[in-house]
């Protein structure tokens, strides 16, 4: 991942360091709402079409049905992608050696100053809630792996429980998203 990336607290893969069981599980069952969905809107359209010469609402409903056919589309295809990323990172796991140069928590635009995140996220705490915790947190774990600086989205912070900076590491992950699976530490 490039500087800019840890920088602004976002990772350039869309799924990054999702377990693949969880992206395959996920991806069958967007990919089944989808298609009984845009089963039964295709239904629909063909009960509407002899209502279309007589009734104007009808065509209407009809268009809106398209649209909302054409997303379906789409949708099913961004499932069925989390369902083929997910089973070709099943198996292979990569083996990366490095120091540990940080272990954070980072959190959606952490990046802004201290003001603009408190007047974004923190805006209703006389009412007793706050906008802050609902901000996605995520665990970065920055590693220097000789070869330059590689980080991965850690999903399961027990994992990396006792990581400390300075610390020999491997990290053992899948190579699309970025699992980590585990985390072996060099005394």
């Amino acid at each position: 991942m490039g500087s800019w990336s840890r920088f602004l607290g976002v990772s350039l893969r869309p799924w990054s360091g999702h377990s693949p069981i969880s992206l395959i599980v996920r991806g069958v069952l967007q990919f089944a709402i989808c298609i009984i969905l845009l089963i039964t809107g295709l239904n629909m359209r063909a009960t509407m079409r002899e209502m279309y010469a007589v009734d104007d609402g009808a065509r209407q409903v009809g268009g809106f049905l398209a649209l909302a056919g054409f997303v379906l589309v789409v949708l099913g295809l961004v499932a069925a992608l989390r369902i083929a990323v997910g089973v070709f990172d099943l198996v292979p796991r990569k083996s990366v050696p490095g120091t540990v140069v940080r272990v954070s928590e980072r959190r959606f635009l952490d990046f802004l100053p201290d003001y603009v995140n408190n007047a974004l996220w923190d805006r209703n705490r006389q009412a007793g809630r706050s906008f802050s915790e609902r901000r996605k947190v995520r665990h970065e774990l920055v590693l220097d792996t000789g070869d330059g600086i590689r980080a991965w989205t850690v999903r399961d912070i027990r994992k990396a429980h006792g990581i400390r900076v300075g610390q020999r590491v491997t990290v053992v992950a899948s190579p699309l998203l970025g699992y980590v699976d585990r985390l072996e530490s060099h005394l």
